[in-house]
């Protein structure tokens, strides 16, 4: 027989799976900031569905690594764009003047297609490596890029 608590959860004896408990705490976490319940009262309902509060423990701590880790990222992919319009732009002025210089001194040769060119090729690469599609590494390679903390050593 199914009862209702004062959070409108049925309960009843039942196993879950992994996934279950998953999506469970996964609901949980949405319902705590959509909500705002209380860490109580998050704990009390996983309790009544047969949820270990050790095991809410460790879903929270995983939640807040994995929190964490998203907004370091974030951040990292932030700096990486600014970094970028940082070279763009300057690209940008310095190609307007040197075909201005040039169409003024000697307009009859046009060399600074040359300049141009070869610094392009260098902020078309920056670009590419900063709004290509994101390729999902390792966590621990991915979380030493956004803390730039990779160091190299010789053999």
């Amino acid at each position: 027989m199914k009862t209702s608590n004062q959070y409108g959860v049925f309960t009843m004896s039942q196993k879950y799976s992994n996934e279950d408990l998953q999506e469970l705490l996964r609901q949980a976490t949405i319902l705590q900031e959509e909500n705002n319940i209380s860490r109580e009262q998050l704990i009390e309902i996983a309790a009544e569905v047969g949820i270990s509060a050790e095991t809410i423990e460790k879903a929270e701590q995983k939640w807040l690594r994995q929190r964490e880790s998203a907004q370091k990222q974030a951040k990292a992919r932030s700096h990486r764009r600014l970094g970028f319009q940082l070279h763009l732009i300057p690209y940008l002025a310095t190609s307007v003047f040197m075909v201005l210089l040039n169409l003024t001194t000697t307009p009859r040769c046009f060399w600074s297609i040359y300049p141009i060119l070869g610094w392009g090729l260098g902020v078309t690469l920056h670009g590419a490596c900063i709004y290509r599609k994101e390729v999902k590494l390792s966590g621990r390679f991915e979380e030493a890029i956004a803390l730039n903390t990779i160091t190299f050593t010789k053999k």
